[in-house]
């Protein structure tokens, strides 16, 4: 057999798996563009039956009415400061953490370790009672703390210790011990060593935090009370005419603007993101 028929070959091999990968992409780009198709329409042809894919005529004034008819910017600013900060409270609890139970490995390391993890399996429902019971004797009611704080501690900083731990239980002890003859204490040796070896799992830390935080909806909704201080998911819902009901055209404008920022944060990350979730697998 010529190289040409061997290539030819397994190209006609390719072509199921081609055909299969096609098909679920278009699965999940489907929602996607009926979004912004959506979202360039008036509501009637939104509605209307059967759908059109493309607009007839294309209503770039729905994007102009998401920041007229309720303080959009503002809440948009809201997600983005609250994501910020819970990305850098979940860092600075995750890394020192998963350093120390993969390093260091104290007494009752492995009992440590569970306990911290099987927070991420209790739902967010169950405790959310108390918490705001909490948060209301604080002060906090109507505040961004609750959102940063609790879902820092409680939800990611467990998945992303999870992820740092076996990112750096992957590394060669030998690294460590150079370290020690240098003079390097246990930080020094963490940020100055281990650290840049991990970027690929601290990008994924960053990505999975940054998605959990901006799709919360549950939480700003019991934390949070003026429209001002409301975040994206929240301010989603609002988008109704008191006659008429929803203004889905608005909606699906606004809903293709809160996709903007975790897709940047996951096209920066991207590229450490597949190598950051797979070290865990490896061992030196």
């Amino acid at each position: 057999m010529s190289q040409s028929d061997r290539r030819r070959t397994v190209a006609l091999r390719r072509v199921p798996t081609y055909a299969l990968l096609t098909a679920v992409a278009l699965l999940f780009l489907g929602p996607v563009f009926w979004m912004i198709s959506a979202s360039l329409k008036s509501i009637n042809e939104v509605l209307r039956y059967p759908p059109t894919i493309i607009p007839e005529i294309f209503q770039w004034g729905n994007y102009a009415q998401v920041f007229t008819l309720q303080p959009f910017g503002r809440q948009f600013a809201n997600s983005v400061l609250v994501m910020v900060l819970v990305v850098a409270v979940t860092l600075t609890i995750a890394v020192p953490a998963g350093y120390a139970l993969a390093r260091v490995r104290p007494v009752g390391a492995a009992a440590i370790f569970i306990v911290l993890l099987s927070g991420v399996f209790i739902p967010p429902e169950a405790v959310i009672v108390p918490l705001f019971q909490a948060a209301a004797d604080i002060g906090w009611v109507d505040s961004f703390a609750p959102l940063v704080l609790f879902t820092a501690v409680l939800s990611t900083a467990p998945v992303a210790m999870f992820i740092m731990r076996q990112a750096f239980l992957t590394l060669p002890n030998e690294f460590e011990e150079a370290a020690v003859l240098d003079g390097a204490n246990r930080w020094r040796t963490m940020v100055q060593i281990f650290l840049p070896l991990v970027r690929p799992s601290i990008a994924s830390a960053v990505v999975f935090t940054a998605w959990f935080s901006w799709n919360q909806f549950l939480e700003p909704l019991v934390y949070l009370r003026s429209q001002e201080m409301l975040t994206v998911p929240v301010a989603l819902t609002l988008f109704e005419d008191p006659l008429a009901g929803p203004r889905w055209h608005v909606q699906m404008a606004a809903t293709t603007i809160s996709v903007v920022p975790v897709l940047i944060v996951f096209l920066i990350a991207q590229r450490h993101v597949v190598s950051g979730l797979t070290a865990g697998g490896l061992k030196s």
